[in-house]
């Protein structure tokens, strides 16, 4: 039954991290059409490549450590915990404050962008480690 609900669990987090790839994607299409949102596209690309600058970043520093400490191999929810926070803070700083400044002002959750951006990226190197074995 756990099995069943891990698997259970798994693909609903695949399709939420697809469903906020699809959002992201459409955003883009939609800011890219209009020439007076094109600082605010510019901007989200911007902090998208922070939040996966900081997902390899945070994952060669912290992951591989933590998931070592651990016999099953897993992160507990309060290491998840701290590394989302972490990755907020991490991609924040490396964010311009001009870009941060407009995606505010525009209204754009950065926070959940960023968190978007960390899974979906995680989901990507789980999906390339998987392939490469």
């Amino acid at each position: 039954m756990e099995i069943l609900f891990n698997y259970g669990m798994q693909v609903a987090s695949t399709l939420l991290i697809t469903l906020i790839g699809v959002l992201g994607t459409y955003l883009t299409l939609q800011l890219g059409k209009s020439e007076k949102l094109k600082n605010i596209n510019d901007a989200q690309k911007e902090l998208i490549r922070a939040a996966r600058i900081t997902v390899g970043e945070l994952q060669q520093t912290l992951v591989s450590d933590l998931k070592a400490a651990h016999e099953d191999g897993k992160l507990t929810a309060q290491e998840i915990a701290q590394l989302r926070a972490k990755l907020l803070d991490k991609t924040v700083e490396k964010l311009s404050a001009p870009a941060y400044a407009l995606l505010a002002a525009a209204a754009v959750d950065v926070e959940g962008l960023i968190l978007g951006v960390g899974e979906s990226w995680i989901e990507r190197i789980k999906q390339q480690a998987a392939i490469a074995k």
